[in-house]
């Protein structure tokens, strides 16, 4: 096994600061010809689908079977980029990189839900609204949780994370409203009333759609479609994955997500993995092509719109997906990984009078070049912290000199640890992938005599040569585009009491009074206080003074346990919040934020005595849990939950959505006093005192 270094070390080593967060200029050549020639500027219509592999056309011929024509049209109107890839292979993050042209690690959107992108960073829309263009967002945001409209669109139609695809709420320029139909119709159908709007100048219309994404729901009218074809067996499928990094195999045996590790944590890793039987027939599968039926209904009509208007041919017509996909490669779903079948993505253009009908372009292409080429092919100025560069030279066949390498990065989401931070260089023929937080092997692939990478040559002696350049061409290209770890947050809040109660009345003077559903009341530690069954709980409603996101926060109470397991308190869901909770006997608080679950544990049950319990998030996002006073645990968060969530509060049971990856039976059974929340940071000195108060 080779030597490995931590994260830091890793990051030190590039000899790169925090400032080197700091965009950095592009250097880009502009084309304006064809804006110029034409006396005209172009439209813009950019059309993101989520989720959908770069093969997931008809055109390209796979499953067999697919009918796509109007995605097709475009392609066999325009060019294809077959070459084209992703810079991170996860939505949100991959959004951020189409709208600012940079990488995750510049925008600083590094996992889904989370945050948008750097407010210092322009998006595309945002040049091309000051510039004069009439702009529009419609459809799928999915990066902050929020569905309000964001800076750089004169009309907003989207909704908060990922939607429903029946009868969703919506929210169009701030209002929010429900609307019946189904999610793609529905987009197509707000995008055709912005195109037939009166206007005397250009226009940029972002279609972002749902579909895709899973769970894959079709439009009825396509729930029958494709019934009885079958998916071919992808080659890779029998990947055993010996040779290979040990956390892949691990995935497999003990699950990625955090409870199913947990639960599966002494299962034995074997060096490989035998392949079960393809089945050729999978319901879902068939509806992931199903549901992407409605998308090209609707990119059909959308075309015809633009004939019908006569701006077919002035309007420069992007489409491209938002990450790959498996389909059982490696045997695996979802995307994440850097083999090619995640990094690969959909890309085609049309924009007759430079682009050749039916052209493909070979080098390699990423999401970071969109924003360049659209602003470019508009005649706009590109900004300097735009990373990707303006395909418009590949389009002309003039000399330029094309990137040959670029780099990947997977920063590890809480809710999933089981997929570690990685870091790739990918070049015309070479893959390297690296993983600097874990101690386990790296990943090497030779695409051309292994596209399938099924052979892993980073621990082959005869390729150490190879893995010595590649190592350092990531090197580069890290150093190049600045990478830096993401700032700490810094909010200075001290603790403000705004719920106190040792039953259910709130002491505090904010009104936070609970509602009690069962309990016994029993002798506490001082007087009276309430004993839960495992089925009792007490409800508090979502309050403006038990707002718990942008800033620390704190969470006591003393507890006398009856069984091991149980929630003490818990605030949100599964996109946003936090709970306290006993796992086999070992406190735990758990926080959401953007879907992705960052925990600290105490190592020891703490028994069945009163036991004092606080949990701390803290000014510089640090999770601190105390036991009777001492610091029991310490772990670094992101950042500060996002958003409040929208559910309320609930003492001894999470109800509803559940927080954490605990089963929805998981009411507390014991006694329950003193419950405390505090807006804002409350000091270890505080939390001793309250421990120590213990008569």
């Amino acid at each position: 096994m080779a030597d490995r270094v931590d994260r830091r070390t890793f990051i030190r080593s590039l000899g790169i600061g925090a400032a080197g967060a700091a965009a950095m200029g592009s250097g880009l050549g502009r084309f304006m010809g064809n804006a110029e020639a034409q006396g005209k500027r172009p439209n813009v219509l950019f059309i993101l689908t989520d989720d959908q592999r770069v093969d997931a056309m008809s055109c390209f011929g796979h499953p067999p079977w697919l009918r796509t024509p109007n995605m097709d049209r475009i392609r066999n109107e325009g060019v294809n980029f077959q070459n084209a890839f992703v810079t991170t292979s996860l939505c949100s993050p991959s959004r951020g990189s189409f709208l600012t042209g940079c990488y995750a690690h510049t925008h600083n959107v590094r996992t889904n839900e989370s945050n948008d992108p750097d407010p210092s960073l322009q998006t595309f829309p945002m040049v091309l609204q000051a510039a004069g263009y009439n702009t529009a967002f419609i459809g799928k945001w999915h990066m902050q949780p929020s569905a309000n409209p964001r800076p750089g669109f004169d009309y907003w139609l989207s909704f908060r994370g990922q939607g429903k695809y029946i009868n969703p709420e919506l929210n169009e320029n701030g209002k929010d409203f429900k609307q019946e139909g189904y999610m793609t119709d529905l987009l197509t159908d707000y995008a055709l009333r912005f195109l037939q709007q009166p206007r005397t100048g250009p226009f940029c219309l972002y279609l972002s759609h749902k579909a895709v994404h899973g769970p894959f729901t079709p439009a009825e009218r396509h729930k029958n479609l494709y019934s009885g074809e079958q998916f071919p067996e992808p080659e890779s499928f029998d990947d055993t994955f010996e040779g290979k990094p040990e956390w892949i195999r691990a995935g497999m045996v003990r699950g990625a997500r955090r409870e199913a590790m947990r639960k599966n944590k002494d299962k034995p890793v074997p060096p490989k993995i035998e392949p079960g039987k393809w089945n050729p027939t999978v319901e879902g599968r068939t509806n992931y092509y199903r549901a992407l039926a409605a998308v090209d209904d609707g990119i059909g009509r959308v075309l015809d719109e633009l004939q019908r208007t006569g701006e077919l041919d002035n309007t420069l017509i992007i489409f491209a997906g938002d990450n790959g996909y498996f389909q059982g490669e490696h045997r695996r779903g979802d995307k994440r990984l850097m083999y090619e079948e995640s990094l690969r993505i959909p890309m085609v253009m049309r924009y007759p009078g430079l682009v050749k009908p039916g052209s493909t372009v070979d080098e390699m292409v990423l999401n970071i070049d969109v924003a360049p080429t659209v602003l470019d092919l508009c005649g706009v100025a590109v900004p300097a912290s735009v990373q990707g560069e303006s395909v418009a030279p590949l389009l002309c066949e003039q000399e330029t000199n094309w990137r040959s390498s670029f780099l990947y990065e997977y920063f590890q989401e809480g809710w999933l640890p089981g997929i570690p931070t990685m870091f790739g260089v990918r070049t015309e023929r070479w893959k390297y992938v690296t993983y600097p937080d874990i101690d386990d092997i790296d990943e090497m692939y030779d695409l051309e005599t292994d596209p399938l990478e099924m052979t892993n040559l980073a621990e082959d002696p005869k390729y150490a040569a190879k893995r010595r350049e590649l190592e350092g061409e990531l090197d580069r290209l890290m150093k190049e585009t600045k990478y830096a770890e993401p700032p700490r947050p810094n909010v200075q809040r001290a603790g403000k009491v705004v719920l106190a109660y040792t039953q259910a009345t709130d002491a505090s003077g904010s009104e936070n009074h609970g509602t009690l559903n069962g309990t016994e009341l029993v002798a506490g530690r001082k007087g009276k206080a309430r004993r839960f069954s495992g089925k009792d709980w007490i409800g508090v409603e979502k309050r403006p003074t038990l707002d718990c996101s942008r800033g620390p926060l704190s969470v006591e109470a003393w507890v006398k346990p009856e069984a091991t397991d149980g929630v003490i308190l818990a605030r949100g869901g599964q996109s946003h919040g936090y709970a306290l909770y006993l796992s086999e006997g070992k406190p735990v608080f758990a926080v959401r934020r953007g879907g992705d679950i960052d925990t600290v544990e105490c190592s020891e049950a703490i028994g069945q005595d009163w036991t004092h319990l606080c949990a701390v998030i803290t000014g510089n996002a640090l999770l601190k849990l105390y036991v009777n006073g001492k610091l029991a645990g310490t772990t670094e968060l992101p950042g500060f939950i996002t958003v409040d969530p929208n559910e309320g509060m609930e003492v001894g049971m999470d109800r509803a959505t559940i927080v954490d990856d605990y089963t929805e039976k998981n009411g507390f059974v014991g006694v329950i006093d003193e419950v405390r929340v505090f807006n804002g940071e409350i000091s270890g000195a505080q939390v001793k005192a309250s421990a120590g108060s213990q008569d």
